[in-house]
């Protein structure tokens, strides 16, 4: 007899041919976070634009002519970039049932990238000096618009991310870690070529600008793409069906984790009502109940962060004296060795997942643990110092401590990122995204108004 062959099933998941997918997000997760890393990391540029122009230009980070503008200038942005993201966060998550996905990524990214050109045409000109009020107001609108449309862009990757197996949300948050790894390795290199620091500036943002059109089209190829148009199909229709849960029907979870023992049990009918039609808001608080662990560590562990940087590990100065000091120090060790540091633990992530999913209280432990490193820092070299004194004196301190936030940062809060969706149903899953990244944003707001604090303190 003939062996029968049997059809192909058309239902069967595809595969990530060349882990094309797997690098697509990578590309998203450095774009989502392009605006924050390059606004940061840009600050000499800043400076120097809102200077006091009655002295010699080389003078312009010289404390003892600088302008109020100055002064007011990393504040400003911390609240400008925090008090949209942390409210477009909220407004993004609660909508991921009302507005296409689609609308939300495409829209977001297209308004960053025409708001990174204009900053490219300001870097250019170098007579925004006779109108620093004017460039001073357009920057902080820019870095308001910028924010809010980055954090549509983040909360919906995570809502994306969440519903494809955890590798790709994995992917999406090493992707932002690499993203800082671009913005300070493109800062040193165009302080290194550039002839002055505007002409720096625009070499720096033009990068942006480029990278923006490819995040873009990177996300526009998933459509066209067999394996994430297959979750994407999928995703839409489990928005409008419904699961039962203990009957006939089973419950197919293609999310888990490799290690079944391991592996969390979902939301059960108890907590949400599965025989139920998917409402708006309806099932918010019930989602929340089952990750809030999750969601409150990964908070801590951006609020530990974003006090310590970049606000307090900016402010560290060299130990030793040269052009080492004034030029690199504080793009190597602050913007460089705490991005790689952060890129370092998210990919360690793909490797070990210690503590595990069911280790709640071990993970909120470790969040905790993380302050240590607010006293750390405040007690290196930090300028200008009034109430607080030296105690470790040497370059090798901050070194070490910045490079072992960055790590711990970025292991800590991946794995969290990575739990929560993965303790749902899928139906759930692009909601849970979204509400992982809205409760790293209230860590970062929290975070980064506690590190101005921490910087009058010293």
């Amino acid at each position: 007899m003939e062996s029968q062959v049997p059809p192909p099933d058309r239902n069967a998941e595809p595969k990530d041919r060349l882990n094309i997918v797997y690098i697509i997000f990578y590309v998203l997760g450095i774009g989502s976070l392009l605006p924050w890393n390059f606004f940061i990391t840009a600050k000499d540029y800043f400076e120097f634009k809102l200077r006091n122009t009655s002295v010699p230009e080389k003078d312009y980070k010289d404390t003892r002519f600088q302008t109020e503008y100055q002064l007011i200038f990393e504040s400003s942005i911390a609240v400008s970039s925090m008090v949209p993201n942390l409210i477009f966060n909220f407004v993004t998550a609660l909508c991921t049932q009302r507005l296409p996905l689609k609308f939300r990524m495409t829209v977001s990214t297209m308004i960053v990238l025409v708001m990174f050109i204009l900053t490219v045409v300001f870097a250019k000109d170098k007579d925004t000096q006779y109108w620093q009020t004017g460039f001073y107001a357009f920057t902080i609108v820019s870095v308001v618009i910028l924010n809010a449309c980055s954090s549509i862009f983040t909360t919906s990757l995570f809502g994306l991310a969440g519903v494809l197996p955890h590798r790709y949300m994995q992917a999406s948050m090493s992707g932002q870690a690499v993203g800082g790894i671009f913005a300070a390795v493109a800062n040193i290199v165009t302080i290194a070529v550039g002839t002055d620091v505007s002409e720096s500036a625009f070499i720096f943002f033009l990068i942006a600008t480029g990278w923006t059109l490819i995040t873009l089209l990177g996300y526009l190829s998933l459509y066209s793409n067999e394996f994430s148009r297959y979750y994407l199909n999928k995703q839409a229709n489990k928005t409008a069906e419904t699961v039962t849960v203990g009957g006939d029907k089973s419950v197919n979870n293609s999310y888990s984790y490799e290690d079944e023992n391991e592996k969390e049990p979902l939301i059960k009918d108890d907590v949400i009502s599965e025989s139920v039609e998917l409402k708006p808001f309806s099932y918010h608080h019930d989602v929340f109940k089952k990750i809030w662990s999750e969601g409150v560590s990964v908070c801590l562990v951006f609020l530990v962060t974003l006090a310590c940087f970049p606000a307090l590990a900016s402010s560290i100065q060299s130990c030793d004296s040269g052009d080492w000091r004034l030029k690199y120090f504080t793009p190597v060790i602050c913007f460089l060795l705490y991005n790689v540091g952060d890129w370092t633990g998210r990919s360690f992530t793909g490797i070990v997942h210690f503590p595990r999913p069911n280790q709640t209280k071990l993970m909120l432990t470790l969040s905790v643990l993380r302050f240590v490193f607010i006293p750390l820092l405040m007690f290196c070299n930090v300028m200008p110092r009034h109430n607080t004194t030296l105690m470790f004196n040497s370059d090798m301190y901050p070194l070490v401590f910045i490079i072992l936030l960055g790590i711990s940062n970025g292991y800590l809060s991946t794995l969290c990122v990575m739990y929560g969706p993965k303790k749902v149903f899928p139906q759930y899953a692009e909601f849970t995204g979204a509400t992982m990244s809205v409760c790293m944003t209230v860590g970062l707001a929290l975070g980064s108004l506690f590190g101005l604090l921490l910087v009058k303190i010293v």
